[in-house]
C-alpha cells in the first residue's frame, strides 16, 4: 500500500463505489497541491459515511487528511476505526503519532505492526527510520535500513520514494549532507515523474535544501527552498509553509524574520519537532550574532517544550551551555564568519588559509575565537552548530 496515496492491486475493494469515487478526487487534487479544504472535507465525508470502508479508501482519506493538516480529525477517525486491518491500522497510526509530535509512540506502533505483507513493508520500513530519526535514535534506524537491504527490496516499488526520503532525512541527522541530498533529489524525481508536486505529500524539496546548505551550496539551497515555499502557499498547508519557510531562511545564510515566521507556521500543524528545530536554528542564529537576550527567550520556549520532548532535551542542555558561556561580545567578525563556514564545509586549516589569502596561524586563531564565542568543541561541535553567512 503505497504512502503517496494510490492503492496497490489486491488491496482495495474492486467494485466502484461513491466513497472511493470522492476519496480517488481528494487524493488527485492532494497530489497536485491544489484545493485543501475541498480535499479534507472529502476525505472526511468518506470517513464518515455509513458505507463500511475496505483497506484502501480507509488508507487513502486518512492520509487526504494528514497532508491537509487536519491531524486532530485524523486521530479521531483511526481511533474510533473498528474492521479495520491491523496492518493498515497500525501503520496509520505510527504516522498520525509521528505528525502529532510523539516519534516515541509511533515507533512502538509501527514496531508493533505485522509485516507479513510484503505490499506494506517498505512503507513500514520507511516510516519507521522516520519515527526513529525524529526520536534521536538514528542508531537503530541504520539497522532497520541495513535489515530492508539483505531483505532485497524490490526495485521500481511504488514507495521508493519514501524510502528516498527516510534515508535522507537520516544522513541529515548524522550530518552527512552530501549523500542526503543526493537521497532528496532522488525523491523528488520519482514523485515529479507520478506527478506528485505537493510538498505536503513529502517536502524533499524542503529537506534538499538543508543538505545543499550544509554543502555550502546556497545557491541549490534558495532554489529548493523557494519552489516548496510557492507550492506550500499554493496548497495552504502550515507544516509544509513553515518547512518552506525553515529552509529559505537557512538558504539565506540566517534570515532570523523567516525563521520566526516558520515556527508560527509550524506551531498550528500539531509537528512539535519540526517548529523545535526552527527555534533551534534561531536561537543559534541569534547567538552567533551576539543577540543573546533574544536568544535566552527562544531557549527557554526549547527547554519546557523539551519537558514533552525527551529526545530534545541533551540538544536543549548543549545550547544553555552555550549561552552561559556567553560574555557580551559574542558576535563573529566577518573574517571569522568566512573561516568558520570553510571549515564547517570540511576544508583543512591549509585550505582555508589558501582560499582566504591568510595565513595557516591566522586561521587557527580566528578558530579558536569561534569555538570560543560559539561554546563548541572544535570542528564537530562547529558542524553541529549553525553558522550564519552574515
Amino acid at each position: 500500500m503505497s504512502a503517496l496515496i494510490p492503492v496497490p492491486g489486491g488491496l482495495a475493494e474492486r467494485r466502484p463505489g461513491a466513497g472511493r469515487a470522492l476519496v480517488f478526487r481528494a487524493v488527485q487534487a492532494a497530489n497536485r497541491g491544489t484545493g485543501r479544504a475541498g480535499a479534507a472535507g472529502a476525505a472526511l465525508r468518506v470517513l464518515d459515511s455509513a458505507q463500511p470502508l475496505d483497506a484502501g479508501t480507509f488508507w487513502q482519506a486518512l492520509l487526504v487528511l494528514t497532508h491537509a493538516d487536519e491531524i486532530g480529525p485524523a486521530h479521531r477517525r483511526w481511533a474510533g476505526a473498528t474492521g479495520v486491518r491491523g496492518d493498515v491500522h497500525a501503520l496509520l497510526g505510527g504516522r498520525i503519532l509521528l505528525r502529532r509530535g510523539d516519534p516515541r509512540a509511533a515507533v512502538r506502533l509501527l514496531e508493533s505492526a505485522p509485516t507479513g505483507d510484503a505490499r506494506l513493508r517498505l512503507v513500514a520500513v520507511a516510516w519507521l527510520v522516520l519515527a526513529l530519526t525524529e526520536a534521536g535514535d538514528p542508531g537503530r534506524a541504520r539497522a532497520v535500513l541495513e535489515a530492508e537491504r539483505l531483505a532485497g527490496a524490490p526495485a521500481g516499488h511504488p514507495d521508493d520514494a519514501e524510502l528516498h526520503f527516510a534515508r535522507g532525512r537520516l544522513l541529515l541527522a548524522e550530518e552527512r549532507h552530501a549523500p542526503a541530498l543526493d537521497e532528496f533529489l532522488a525523491c523528488g524525481r520519482l514523485l515529479e515523474s507520478r506527478g506528485v508536486v505537493n510538498p505536503a505529500v513529502l517536502p524533499w524539496r524542503s529537506s534538499a535544501a538543508l543538505a545543499a546548505a550544509g554543502c555550502g551550496d546556497l545557491v541549490l539551497a534558495r532554489i529548493c527552498a523557494d519552489k516548496d515555499l510557492v507550492a506550500a502557499r499554493r496548497w495552504g498547508g502550515p507544516r509544509a509553509i513553515g518547512l518552506g519557510l525553515h529552509a529559505a531562511a537557512l538558504a539565506r545564510g540566517g534570515d532570523d524574520v523567516l525563521l520566526e515566521e516558520a515556527i508560527t507556521y509550524l506551531g498550528r500543524s500539531s509537528t512539535a519537532g519540526e517548529a523545535l528545530r526552527a527555534r533551534h536554528d534561531l536561537a543559534q542564529l541569534l547567538l552567533a550574532r551576539g543577540k543573546v537576550e533574544r536568544a535566552r527567550k527562544h531557549t527557554r520556549c526549547l527547554r519546557e517544550a523539551a519537558a514533552f520532548c525527551p529526545q530534545w532535551t541533551d540538544i536543549v542542555r548543549a545550547l544553555e551551555h552555550r549561552l552561559l558561556r556567553q560574555d557580551g561580545e559574542s558576535a563573529l567578525s566577518a573574517q571569522e564568519r568566512r573561516v568558520a563556514l570553510l571549515a564547517r564545509a570540511g576544508r583543512s586549516n591549509r585550505e582555508i588559509a589558501a582560499e582566504l589569502d591568510l595565513t595557516v596561524r591566522t586561521v587557527e586563531f580566528h578558530l579558536t575565537a569561534v569555538y570560543r564565542k560559539m561554546g563548541v568543541a572544535g570542528r564537530p561541535g562547529l558542524r553541529r552548530a549553525f553558522v550564519p553567512t552574515a
